[in-house]
């Protein structure tokens, strides 16, 4: 079931019905406010003619959580084949504004050109990370924040969380219901809002330490665990900037020059090799 935004249920499945489906869309809007599932539903439409979350194994859809060029290699395999099982090969790439330049430009390419059978899904959080010629190229749909009638609903209706703990987490999810299943499923969440409330209540040497014990919490964890090919395992420091960003768009007018350097911030850290703790020191206030 896909939480929120149902105008746009309505609104791609007269699309599909009318074949005016374009070759591609930005799915933009604040994370887990239900853009990747929305995606997925909708790859899911086209298979089996069922809107929502399945779990049906899918032929026709391939999905991209890779930021660097060996991904495009992938891509451009993959909507070259004709579909057995749907109207459409569906590409879905997940954090699309943090793939890395070049690896951009090469998804340029292909939608400057693609196969007439394609549709290739960004999702998207900062719209400022993607290159103008893909935001002029692709046409973008906002998700906005969901109420908290409706995650309520959703927790107590298809999680059968009671109704009293069900309206607790829809306040604490501010509009996002990825973020109310997270804080139901999840402990280290609530370690996270605390560790972004005592980053922004730290200044000087406190936050220079502060900031020192999770670079090096970030990388006693990767040494713990079975590691990928890179030796790190993000978890920490992604829940932190996830908590840190939503700590800071409860007033996005006056965190706006602290969310944007959060959010520049976030995606060197992810596209490139540069010094963690540096980064996060140099967030503006």
């Amino acid at each position: 079931m896909f939480i929120g935004n149902q105008y746009l249920v309505k609104d791609f499945k007269g699309l599909i019905k009318n074949e005016r489906l374009a070759h591609g869309y930005i799915f933009f809007g604040e994370p887990q406010v239900g853009k990747f599932s929305f995606a997925l539903s909708l790859a899911n439409f086209l298979e089996t003619k069922e809107f929502g979350l399945t779990g049906k194994m899918l032929s026709e859809v391939l999905v991209i959580k890779e930021s660097g060029i060996d991904c495009v290699r992938e891509i451009k395999g993959f909507l070259w084949q004709k579909p057995q099982n749907s109207s459409k090969r569906t590409v879905i790439i997940d954090n699309a504004d943090l793939l890395t330049e070049q690896a951009q430009n090469a998804i340029l390419k292909i939608t400057e050109e693609p196969p007439e059978h394609s549709l290739i899904i960004l999702i998207v959080s900062n719209l400022n990370n993607v290159l103008p010629p893909i935001l002029s190229r692709l046409q973008k749909i906002y998700f906005s924040r969901v109420s908290k009638k409706e995650i309520s609903e959703y927790l107590i209706e298809n999680l059968k969380v009671e109704k009293d703990k069900a309206g607790e987490l829809a306040i604490l999810a501010y509009g996002r219901p990825g973020r109310a299943i997270d804080l139901l499923n999840s402990k280290d969440l609530a370690e996270s809002d605390d560790m972004a409330q005592k980053f922004l209540s730290s200044a000087g040497f406190n936050r220079s330490q502060f900031i020192k014990k999770l670079v090096d919490d970030q990388k006693a964890k990767s040494r713990s665990e079975l590691c990928s090919a890179t030796g790190e395992k993000p978890e920490i420091l992604d829940r932190f900037f996830e908590s840190l960003i939503v700590s800071l768009r409860k007033d996005p007018v006056k965190n706006y020059q602290m969310i944007r350097s959060v959010l520049s911030r976030l995606f060197l850290i992810k596209s490139y090799n540069v010094n963690k703790r540096l980064q996060i020191e140099a967030i503006i206030n």
